[in-house]
């Protein structure tokens, strides 16, 4: 006999994502309870951007020192990974699970420690996203394929006692919008703690028309006229983003509101 359920699943679920389906079966695998964190990890098992990512994470740093230190060894047929024997009684390693908590619990506690210091208040990381467009400032993908995390360039690891790092030779606060860019979670990962690689292009080409407007709004913009092959570079990465801007967009009339390229103005921040 079809069931309430069955008929809403038949009939009357729409999907634009798998998120219905899943976490209904996770809630019928688990009695009909289940915790956020549950459907989260859940859901997390059937993207596939996320898969992907950890398939190389897995064959790169984890892979490479647990073979280093004998403690794994990895087939290539199959993709398979297999503890060396000899290490543990795997009919009764209750002692070595034991530990493999205790580490992972040590470590959780210690990201949560990090997360519940200060961070950049929701205004300045709206103008985050905002400026990028809800985009990945490095690989340029969209927020709506790929979750987009407020980076640090200069990493929350290196502030002082007084919140503050060092940027571009000068003291500044850590979570201050300078020091912010918007990457997404791959990015992000990549980019670890040890970089501090500005990926935001705040300097580009710009309309002819875009100077003038800057002025218009009480700000001195710092611009100067290329040519030659810096033109045609620049020519070429607004090439990109203009087209980019025109798929999400659909916007043909910035030609007419802001000018053509004719004189080249780069644009390198306000004064």
């Amino acid at each position: 006999m079809s069931s309430k359920l069955s008929h809403f699943l038949l009939y009357k679920m729409s999907m634009t994502e798998v998120y219905q389906p899943v976490i209904i079966k996770e809630l019928l695998n688990n009695n009909g309870k289940c915790t956020k964190t549950d459907l989260s990890v859940a859901l997390a098992r059937y993207d596939l951007s996320i898969l992907d990512y950890y398939k190389k994470i897995v064959m790169r740093w984890p892979k490479d020192i647990l073979t280093k230190h004998d403690v794994i060894q990895y087939q290539r047929n199959g993709e398979l990974f297999l503890l060396n024997p000899g290490l543990v009684d795997l009919e009764n390693p209750v002692r070595e699970l034991e530990i493999c908590e205790e580490k992972i619990s040590i470590w959780i506690d210690k990201k949560k420690n990090i997360e519940r210091s200060p961070q950049a208040s929701e205004s300045i990381r709206y103008k985050v996203l905002k400026r990028s467009n809800g985009k990945c400032e490095l690989c340029g993908i969209p927020s709506s394929l790929r979750p987009i995390d407020i980076d640090h360039i200069v990493p929350q690891s290196t502030k002082n006692k007084n919140e503050k790092v060092t940027k571009d030779g000068k003291l500044i606060d850590v979570h201050s919008e300078e020091n912010l860019q918007a990457l997404c979670y791959k990015c992000n990962r990549a980019k670890r703690n040890t970089d501090n690689t500005d990926f935001r292009r705040t300097k580009k080409l710009v309309r002819d028309k875009i100077p003038s407007i800057i002025v218009s709004d009480g700000r001195k913009p710092k611009i100067k006229a290329l040519s030659g092959h810096k033109l045609i570079e620049a020519l070429n990465d607004k090439l990109i983003e203009e087209h980019e801007e025109y798929i999400s967009e659909k916007d043909n009339t910035k030609s007419v509101k802001y000018g053509s390229f004719d004189e080249g103005y780069f644009y390198e921040g306000d004064e």
